[in-house]
């Protein structure tokens, strides 16, 4: 799902505004935190987020169905909120080489490899 005209701009404009050299990084990591919480949590989560029939009639069907959907659009939108975090993190390492931070001073804000 790629993100919308005006989530970039959020992000490039409203986010970036509020950012200078001296807390890029460790903003930057707080939202690389927060969206590989996020992705583990949806992912551990896919499985107990399968709704089953509680019973053997229509109604329970048509149930299961709707509860299903329901939850599948839930988990969607907040896929659609780790896309926007990981695309703000982006944003953020951008501008911390534009400040002149280094990939060693990077490593040192996320504490792991930058190939996120």
């Amino acid at each position: 799902m790629a993100l919308t005209p005006e989530q970039m701009r959020s992000i490039n404009e409203d986010l970036l505004s509020q950012v200078n050299a001296e807390n890029v990084l460790a903003a930057a990591a707080l939202f690389q935190k927060q969206a590989d919480d996020l992705r583990a949590r949806l992912h551990s989560a896919s499985q107990e987020l399968q709704v089953g029939r509680c019973g053997g009639d229509p109604v329970s069907a048509d149930a299961q169905r709707m509860f299903q959907a329901r939850i599948d659009q839930i988990i969607r939108i907040h896929w659609a909120h780790h896309e926007e975090l990981t695309a703000a993190v982006a944003a953020l390492r951008s501008a911390a080489r534009s400040y002149g931070h280094t990939d060693a001073d990077l490593a040192r804000a996320f504490g792991a490899s930058l190939d996120r």
